[in-house]
Parts: C-alpha cells; structure tokens; sequence
C-alpha cells in the first residue's frame, strides 16, 4: 500500500519489467549432465522440487518416467544451493497432497527438507498435477508457513495477483498435453510478461540429449534455446531470479505502507509481513529531484530515482534529500 502521491514501491527490484525462474521437479541428480552447466553459463538460478521421502535413492515411484534415476542427497541440494539454486518441498511420497495427508506430505517433509538442506523451505510444488493444489492442502500450506505452492497452470504470475501462495508454472516441454499438444516455443510467455511485468516460472524435469518424455521435459538444445532467447529478449530488462527471492519480493511489496508526514518525510513499515519473510528489501521510486534517503538517520544510496531499502513490521521514518539537504 501507498498513501503517498510522490513515492511508490516498484513492481519488481531494481525497477526491472519482468522475471524469469525455472524448476526441476524431482530434483534428480542427472540434472548436473546438461541443466547445471547450461543454467551456470546463463547465470539463471534454478531450483529443485525435492521427492523428501526418498532423497539420495534411485527413484522408482509407480510407472514414472524417470524411474532409474536417483534423487539428490541433502549434501547434494546443499552444494546446489551454494551455487544460487533453491530448493522446495515435493511432497513426501509424491502421491495425494490433501488436509488428511498434510501431516505427512507438508509438514513432516518440511521439517526433514530443512534438516537436510539446511535452510527454511517456503515454497510447495505440487506433485501430479493441480488436484494437489486442492483447498486442504493449501489451507495446510498457509498454516505451515509456505509463502508459495506452485501449480502445473501454463500462466504468469503478476505483482498484484490476489493470492500470492498460488502460483503459476509455464511447461518447458517438446509437446504439451493433449488435446491441443501445443509444440515447444521458446518465446512462451515472454511478450506477455514484458506486457504485464509478469514472472514466468518454467518447469520441467530433466532436460537430456531426448526428451524423456515429450509432454514432461524438453531436451538440452531446447532448453539451450529457451535460456538463450530470455536472455537475449529480456537483455537489462529481466531479473533472473531464484524462487524464493521472488516470492519474498512480492510479499514484502504487498506489506508496505508508506504514509506521508511532509513534503519531504514519510512513516514506512510493513505491517502483517509473514515471519517466513527472509529478504525484506523493496525499491522505491523517489520524487522528482531526489538524490538521497536516510532511513531512521541511515543514509541509502540513490540511482536512477531509485533506492533499495529494508523494510519491517516497526515503522522507519524515510526522509527523501532534495537539494543538498533533507527537509525536515
């Protein structure tokens, strides 16, 4: 929120137009063929779906596709966290996500998940398809402490969606689902996030020299060509962002409150800011004229009529310098 006419909170950090992410469901080992090399080479952080009940085994989970393949290890998705991927919660069997299995699914695979990554798990990817996305389980994941839970809907997600745990995925496969079995296209979605500043989050599982399956995956030259064509059509203007940091964005945004108290002195807090909330930062636009800020006496950096700024629960008094000095 802003009660403010002169000063507002950007749409994403940095005031870039749009954002990329992209997921690998089962977070399986495998991955480190062609996904982690072409990913490092982009600079575009990933983020593994972890199966918690059988991480570090080879994977046999009814007729799965990728039955054979071994999941990774806590050591293994820590060395990936390491290097700027994310990790979220899978379920634990990779089965029914529901209010009945949500001791189990959510919140014991939460608690095993953290232990072993060493870090908080905020974010759920539902397993199957969206009948895990179901009103159980999200009531679960609202109590649990997610701040996410990632749909298989082919749809942005926009900085001022209603309900920020909901998101979309967009499928980075050879084919999708029939009836349509729309074929792969590397420019899915982008001119629509341009459009709406819009974060497109991509999913698939494995990418190798075939796709193991051409409605679940697509292959490494074509997940070349995706990564490619963000990076040459988002150029300056994407943020290639890990999940969480996204997410934390959003939520941070929706809080903020600035109240202004005089020309040139505003009350800035962010009053209901969810306790999972880890990165707190939101970039302000400044009034016309603004070189610097001081936040409750602190002076913050100014660019471009931008300033990075951390925010709370507690008010902070922000003052916006103008002319040398700040009017107070």
């Amino acid at each position: 929120m802003n009660d403010s006419t002169d000063i507002s909170v950007c749409e994403w950090p940095g005031d870039k137009r749009w954002v990329y992410s992209i997921t690998f469901d089962e977070a399986l080992v495998e991955l480190h063929r062609f996904a982690v090399p072409i990913l490092e080479k982009h600079a575009v952080p990933g983020h593994l779906e972890a199966v918690v009940g059988h991480l570090g085994i080879v994977r046999q989970i009814g007729q799965s596709s990728y039955n054979g393949f071994r999941h990774m290890s806590g050591p293994e998705m820590r060395d990936m966290i390491a290097r700027g991927w994310g990790v979220g919660n899978h379920s634990w069997s990779h089965f029914v996500v529901n209010a009945e299995t949500a001791p189990i699914e959510l919140e014991q695979a939460k608690k095993v998940l953290e232990e072993a990554i060493g870090e908080a798990v905020t974010v759920y990817c539902a397993p199957g398809d969206n009948q895990n996305m179901n009103d159980g389980a999200l009531a679960a994941c609202r109590r649990l402490g997610y701040l996410g839970a990632m749909s298989i809907t082919d749809a942005l997600n926009r900085p001022d969606d209603a309900d920020l745990l909901w998101m979309n995925r967009t499928f980075l496969h050879e084919q999708g689902y029939g009836p349509f079995f729309s074929a792969f296209d590397p420019f899915r979605n982008i001119a629509l996030a341009r459009r709406d500043k819009g974060w497109i989050i991509d999913y698939c599982h494995c990418p190798l020299e075939k796709a193991v399956h051409p409605n679940k995956d697509c292959s490494e030259a074509q997940l070349r060509e995706r990564l490619d064509t963000i990076r040459s059509e988002g150029g300056d203007e994407v943020w290639l962002a890990r999940i969480e940091d996204a997410v934390d964005y959003r939520y941070a945004r929706r809080h903020v409150k600035i109240q202004a108290k005089s020309s040139d002195q505003y009350e800035l807090s962010a009053p209901g800011l969810p306790e999972p909330v880890r990165k707190r930062m939101v970039t302000l636009r400044l009034p016309k004229g603004a070189h610097a800020v001081e936040v409750d006496g602190r002076q913050v950096a100014v660019a471009n009529g931008l300033a990075n700024v951390h925010v709370s629960t507690r008010p902070q008094t922000l003052r916006v310098v103008r002319n040398g000095k700040a009017q107070r």
